[in-house]
């Protein structure tokens, strides 16, 4: 295995972990720390197939990503290819190891028009007053419901209007973000 390693224009495949550090060491703005080196060393032990990010500093970041290209060039070629199919990604011959599927994103899940029955329910903090000292308290209350929706959009929208219009519901409740893992929803069918 080797290790493709950027920092913004500066980029080289290396073979163990002690060349990525003397490569990151030869840049001026990244300071090496026993932390940095010790989530490195973490990510290049562990199995993880995903690129490593290591922080810089507030908005800089240098990138470490495992791969089997025997050279800069290979690795680079591979990237251009892979990022020239239209679907951003290349499958290898399906009966080797095929490249794990990436899920849709949540954007477009919740934006798929698809006219028909949904189970959606959401977590929403619950505002109660209190009795005596008359401050709010909140609380985490489940909603879950069937409803007829033409996307996650609109079922999320239908459910917090259907809560912001019931009485009992005090209108300093607080609602989760529909891309959050408080909102989930399910076609069910036509």
């Amino acid at each position: 295995m080797n290790l493709y390693v950027r920092f913004f224009d500066k980029e080289a495949l290396v073979s163990d972990e002690a060349a990525v550090i003397d490569f990151l060491a030869t840049i001026p703005q990244i300071k090496m720390g026993n932390v940095c080196e010790s989530k490195l060393h973490k990510y290049l032990e562990g199995d993880s197939i995903y690129p490593f990010k290591g922080k810089v500093d507030d908005r800089n970041y240098y990138l470490v990503i495992k791969t089997e290209e025997p050279t800069l060039e290979a690795f680079l070629a591979k990237q251009q290819t892979v990022n020239q199919h239209p679907l951003g990604t290349l499958k290898k011959n399906q009966g080797e190891n095929p490249l794990p599927a990436h899920p849709e994103s949540r954007e477009s899940q919740l934006m798929a028009e698809r006219e028909g029955w949904y189970e959606a329910g959401l977590v929403f903090k619950r505002a109660i007053p209190g009795d005596e000292t008359r401050k709010f308290q909140y609380v985490d209350t489940p909603f879950r419901v069937r409803l007829k929706a033409h996307s996650g959009i609109d079922c999320y929208n239908r459910i917090v209007n259907h809560l912001k219009a019931r009485p009992e519901v005090d209108s300093r409740s607080q609602y989760p973000s529909m891309k959050g893992k408080n909102f989930s929803f399910r076609f069910l069918d036509e």
